[in-house]
């Protein structure tokens, strides 16, 4: 059982998650990251919540992601093409992620990424359904 583009993008899409993670509690005033910053250091609501949006939405797309990632693998979908939606995704993935968690609003990025998200998903769907329809 091959499944060495599941384990590539869970890998990065993973260590993603563990920095938004960070960030979040870094933001809440964790008393292990307080070392890194002044004793005087504010930080707005808004930022906070844009973190907290930043992480959460990438746990709401990936797992559906790399379980269809993982299944089209399984059944013998093209490695390029797995290859290919998984750039696409985490590219995405990554703009939102860091737009929400580490910078002022930006539509670009905001758009984009979640373009690319899209994109990504669209393209496994479209192979799970090539797949799919080769079988009946």
């Amino acid at each position: 059982m091959n499944i060495e583009v599941t384990l590539f993008y869970t890998t990065i899409i993973s260590i993603f998650l563990l920095v938004l993670s960070v960030r979040v509690i870094d933001l809440r005033g964790s008393p292990v990251t307080k070392f890194m910053h002044t004793a005087e250091r504010k930080i707005e609501e808004q930022t906070l919540e844009r973190a907290i949006r930043g992480h959460g939405n990438l746990i709401e797309y990936a797992p559906l992601f790399l379980i269809l990632m993982f299944i089209l693998e399984l059944s013998g979908a093209s490695t390029q093409l797995l290859y290919l939606s998984g750039l696409i995704f985490t590219l995405g993935r990554f703009m939102h992620g860091i737009v929400y968690a580490f910078m002022k609003p930006n539509l670009f990025m905001r758009i984009g990424g979640m373009s690319l998200t899209f994109l990504g998903m669209i393209s496994l769907i479209l192979i799970a359904m090539q797949i799919f329809f080769k079988t009946i």
